[in-house]
């Protein structure tokens, strides 16, 4: 178990919030990220990619100076990661020689050190060339007495625009360096094999598959957001490589962090046996009985795991329509169920909805979908869904809780509106056996005689993503 697995154990109302903030980013984000990775960071990859330059260096020694002020860090180069052919125009960037950072690189001597560089950029006119001098004469306009290289590319998507020059200044004292991260030698072993970037994602996974939960956290890190950031198919396409014993292992992990038990419950779901299932099951609470204290008396009662809505994605894959009605049994209907846990079924029934259909099919998923409904807590997601869902179907049911269950409960009677007023515009509204939209702006009409105070506030509609 690396570092960054360790959490903080949460209050109820601090978890329930979080996941209702999570749960709305899952209904309205429109990337093809893995399903239950929350928010991944940029890889190193990505970040290798677009600096000037990346390098591996040595702290030699960090001193301030000018009373305290102004910190200075000297590091000797080591390595390249990137953009050594153009530092090799500039002996003072070569391999051993030294490197002065205006700020402070925490460490002692020998310690290594990732460096980002970038060089200046600024726009002028110009033709379309690209122009290098390393003469040290007085007359060479790209050169001074020095001998310091100046390099600039000219780029231009129309030939009518003015030219965007980018200049590359080869002097070191011009390049800044964004970042100055402390790493292992594991961490050196681990960018020296990086896949390349452009290479397909399922080719590059398995090297970031092994490295999951390596002792070093930043690696551990690295290597999440690589899978974070690949699409769900990519994902997929490595199932064949990945442990469930060791999944299993890092699941029953209590201090494993939300967003990589998500991560694993999922993994473990397209790569487990049926036997699996039941483990799942069982690991969506805490080890130990969270104690509720009221009326005099402690009562212990079993708090869900945050992050158990990627346990119940992988559980549903593994069961289908079985597992669906356990889970509807055991968190949709009980009252005494947290919202967190039903915030995680949620998430659950979106993810086989948007990715795995042929597991369950979209009509059952609707079904489950709509025993939301029966809970105040829940009625807004449910209805959002379901209207993101186009089940229209729901419409009759929806009218009669505007005017019974829902009285006295203005968000869900405005989410209800909501829902009506994209059935209107819809067009699959009009293609049923029953002209759904038509009863829509009957219900609208209504509402705007009876409840004008509603829809003059209900201005939003429902947007979310297809």
């Amino acid at each position: 178990m690396n570092g960054f697995t360790q959490r903080h154990r949460q209050s109820s109302v601090a978890s329930a919030a979080l996941a209702v903030i999570l749960l709305l980013t899952a209904i309205f984000r429109n990337a093809p990220a893995c399903p239950f990775c929350l928010s991944p960071p940029q890889t190193l990859a990505e970040q290798i990619s677009r600096a000037d330059l990346v390098l591996i260096a040595e702290l030699v020694r960090f001193e301030v100076y000018d009373h305290g002020t102004r910190p200075e860090s000297t590091l000797r180069i080591r390595k390249y990661l990137r953009g050594q052919e153009t530092a090799a125009r500039q002996e003072r960037l070569s391999i051993g020689q030294p490197i002065f950072v205006p700020s402070e690189a925490a460490g002692a001597p020998g310690d290594l050190f990732l460096m980002y560089g970038t060089f200046p950029e600024y726009s002028v006119p110009g033709s379309a060339s690209t122009f290098a001098s390393t003469s040290t004469n007085s007359d060479a306009g790209n050169a001074n007495a020095t001998g310091k290289v100046v390099q600039a590319v000219l780029k231009s998507d129309t030939p009518a625009e003015a030219f965007i020059q980018k200049a590359s200044f080869l002097v070191p004292e011009l390049i800044s360096w964004n970042e100055t991260l402390a790493i292992t030698t594991d961490m050196v072993s681990y960018l020296e094999q990086l896949p390349a970037q452009a290479d397909p994602q399922p080719t590059r996974l398995p090297y970031f598959l092994t490295n999951l939960e390596h002792r070093d956290p930043l690696i551990a890190i690295d290597a999440w957001a690589e899978f974070g950031n690949a699409s769900y198919d990519d994902v997929v396409a490595v199932k064949e490589l990945m442990s469930p014993k060791d999944l299993r292992r890092w699941i029953a992990d209590k201090d494993m962090s939300p967003e990589r038990l998500g991560l694993y419950g999922m993994m473990l779901g397209l790569s487990g046996s049926p036997e699996d299932a039941q483990f799942l099951l069982s690991q969506m609470m805490e080890s130990e009985p969270a104690i509720e204290v009221g009326n005099d008396q402690a009562t212990p009662t079993r708090a869900f795991r945050f992050g158990a809505e990627g346990l119940m994605g992988g559980y549903l894959l593994l069961t289908g329509e079985e597992g669906l009605k356990q889970l509807e049994e055991t968190i949709a209907l009980p009252a005494d169920i947290p919202d967190t846990a039903r915030h995680a079924f949620v998430q659950s029934l979106q993810f086989i909805w948007s990715y795995e259909s042929d597991v369950i099919s979209k009509a059952r998923i609707q079904s489950s979908m709509r025993l939301l409904l029966q809970n105040s807590s829940m009625r807004e997601i449910a209805i959002t869904n379901l209207a993101r869902w186009e089940d229209w179907e729901s419409l009759p049911v929806l009218q009669t809780m505007f005017a019974k269950d829902c009285d006295g409960d203005r968000e869900s009677q405005r989410a209800i509106l909501q829902f009506a007023q994209t059935c209107r515009r819809s067009v699959s509204a009009r293609s049923n056996a029953q002209d759904y939209a038509s009863l829509a702006e009957e219900f609208l009409c209504e509402a705007h005689l009876t409840r004008p105070d509603l829809l003059s506030q209900n201005v939003r509609d429902f947007n979310a993503p297809q």
